[in-house]
């Protein structure tokens, strides 16, 4: 086990855009809700753990870039409207980014013991970052800074649906 392939796993969800939608647009949604932040944080970790076991038990193609991009625009989008979002809804939502991030990061690693490797830094990598953006955003509550925090939102969803939109006219659209 090398520690160049736990690196590269470090740097896959903060390289790939797509993940990097979805883990600052979950991690702003789930941020500004008033209250019950644990249990979408620990179900986004379990999730992205149940989607790397898969992707290391060698499960074919999913659509997984193409559900988080919807997650990306529907977070996105309700971070921008400002929405409460109930606590189970949201630990919905951040189990099923946290499945289809660690399902899109297919380590590029022919080695067992490096895949390995690169699988567990980029769970490790994911769950840090989100809880980060949870933390950060939960934090800003000034006026300004929600504005803020909703201008960044409204980016996310315009930059998830414009790369769907991109997907859905050359036919990519949920193609395995």
């Amino acid at each position: 086990m090398s520690f160049s392939a736990f690196a590269g796993g470090l740097l896959n969800p903060l390289t790939v855009p797509a993940h990097v939608l979805t883990l600052v647009g979950i991690g702003l949604l789930i941020g500004t809700q008033a209250s019950g932040r644990l249990m979408p944080t620990l179900s986004f970790a379990i999730g992205t753990a149940i989607g790397l076991a898969a992707i290391a038990r060698a499960v074919g193609l999913t659509p997984a870039l193409d559900v988080l991009l919807v997650v990306s625009a529907v977070s996105g989008a309700l971070v921008a409207l400002a929405i409460a979002v109930p606590p189970i809804l949201s630990a919905i939502v951040a189990a099923i980014a946290g499945l289809a991030l660690g399902l899109d990061s297919p380590p590029q690693i022919v080695s067992l013991a490096d895949a390995t490797a690169s699988l567990l830094g980029t769970g490790l990598s994911a769950v840090l970052a989100f809880v980060l953006v949870v933390l950060i955003a939960a934090r800003l509550t000034h006026t300004w800074q929600c504005i803020g925090l909703r201008i960044l939102g409204s980016w996310i969803a315009a930059s998830a649906t414009l790369v769907l939109a991109l997907r859905f006219a050359r036919g990519m659209l949920f193609v395995m």
